[in-house]
């Protein structure tokens, strides 16, 4: 089961507090939530900070830069905090075969890997991978990641998956960024939680609800594709221009 969108519990949890900024600019609205490690167990969200911006379809399709720019400003903030001089990791998380577990790959295909360039000193190191499920490899993500940063030591991982949410309202709307992890496959209990206290670096998850979750079961959007590739472009652009220029 894919993790859940933090707005669908944000919007009705009773303390107020966790809402530490609103901006509305036209026809986006952009949300700053802090969690405390009092409020985990209700939330059921790991404590941090959640940034959500949220577009309306007309943004999506004539204004997609403006979208844009307001993911550069989240990943900009957080990786000041964050990034100092090492290699950054960006992992795809998902099944590319299946169109709504794709995103994740579908990001990170679009993006500059520059790892391999040894004689360009002033370049920064990023280092792009596409796990896959265990169903596929034989081998969980969580290892597969942790063999790398243990070759590559970057100082910060990027995550990026779709998630479900219960809002109708939100599916294929919103971008989720986060300085908490992720559990892939999170039916599989095999599976190991991928965060600060899992690998000691910040770990930064970018993710948007692909899948609608009722009581019926799981759907998605007659417009996934088309959607999914306009939203994917926009934050490959973000981290691309983010992290290298």
């Amino acid at each position: 089961m894919k993790k859940m969108l933090f707005l669908d519990a944000a919007t009705s949890y009773q303390n107020p507090k966790i809402l530490v900024g609103v901006n509305e600019r036209k026809s986006k609205t952009i949300c700053h939530y802090q969690v405390l490690e009092k409020d985990q167990k209700s939330l059921g969200h790991d404590a941090g900070d959640y940034f959500t911006i949220q577009f309306t379809n007309q943004t999506l399709e004539e204004k997609a830069s403006s979208i844009q720019k307001e993911v550069e400003k989240v990943l900009k903030a957080f990786l000041k905090k964050y990034h100092k001089e090492s290699p950054i990791l960006v992992v795809g998380l998902g099944n590319a075969e299946i169109l709504v577990d794709s995103f994740g790959s579908n990001v990170t295909n679009k993006m500059i890997a520059t790892n391999h360039y040894n004689d360009f000193l002033t370049i920064p190191k990023i280092t792009l991978l596409n796990p896959s499920v265990m169903a596929r490899t034989g081998i969980s993500s969580f290892k597969l990641i942790d063999l790398i940063v243990k070759d590559l030591k970057p100082d910060t991982i990027i995550l990026i998956d779709s998630l479900a949410t219960k809002d109708a309202k939100s599916l294929n709307r919103i971008i989720e960024i986060s300085d908490t992890g992720i559990i892939p496959g999170s039916a599989l209990r095999t599976n190991k939680e991928i965060n600060r206290r899992t690998f000691n670096i910040p770990i930064l998850s970018i993710g948007v609800p692909l899948l609608l979750k009722n009581e019926e079961g799981l759907y998605e959007s007659i417009h996934l594709e088309s959607e999914m590739e306009q939203i994917s472009e926009i934050i490959a652009k973000s981290l691309n221009h983010t992290l290298l220029f």
